[in-house]
């Protein structure tokens, strides 16, 4: 029987150390299939929709563009952190104090970058999540601060996130 790894040796819950920055490697472009998904999460926003709207009033509209749901932004920033930060996560516990900063357009390409801001292996949590495997000394809850930024280095989205971390052992 072969043995195979399934997640990076590199970020368990003992990799992780306070004002650690990760900027993850991987960009994603936004293209118009932001509308398909905007559409599916009924989104009825019309500065995602309407382009008669936006086009009427260009200096309120972003010069006439219209602006990508924040909903598909926060999942490709999410998306573009995953590797380096979850594949040890046993579940997430929260997403807090998020915030978006600039807008996002079409075309635009998004980049993300974690600080980690605080670790315990004596949250309650550990004991209460009810996630397989959690429990005193097999994992312990990180707090990091997860940046979104666009292909110009504006910061698009920042939001805390803290996550239940298998350790090593």
């Amino acid at each position: 029987m072969d043995t195979k790894i399934l997640t990076r040796g590199d970020n368990f819950y003992e990799d992780f150390h306070v004002g650690d920055v990760i900027v993850h490697g991987r960009g994603r472009t936004v293209s118009d299939e932001h509308m398909a998904w905007t559409n599916i999460v009924l989104n009825t926003a019309q500065l995602h929709f309407n382009q008669a709207m936006v086009d009427a009033d260009p200096k309120t509209y972003f010069g006439g563009r219209r602006v990508v749901y924040g909903g598909i932004v926060f999942a490709f920033v999410c998306g573009l952190a995953s590797e380096e930060c979850e594949e040890n996560a046993l579940m997430h516990l929260s997403y807090d104090e998020g915030r978006h900063l600039n807008p996002v357009f079409a075309g635009d390409t998004l980049f993300a970058e974690t600080t980690v801001l605080a670790k315990s292996d004596t949250d309650p949590r550990i004991n209460t999540c009810g996630a397989p495997g959690a429990g005193p000394g097999s994992c312990g809850v990180v707090k990091m601060l997860l940046h979104g930024r666009n292909q110009k280095g504006e910061v698009v989205l920042e939001i805390t996130r803290e996550m239940l971390l298998r350790k090593r052992s």
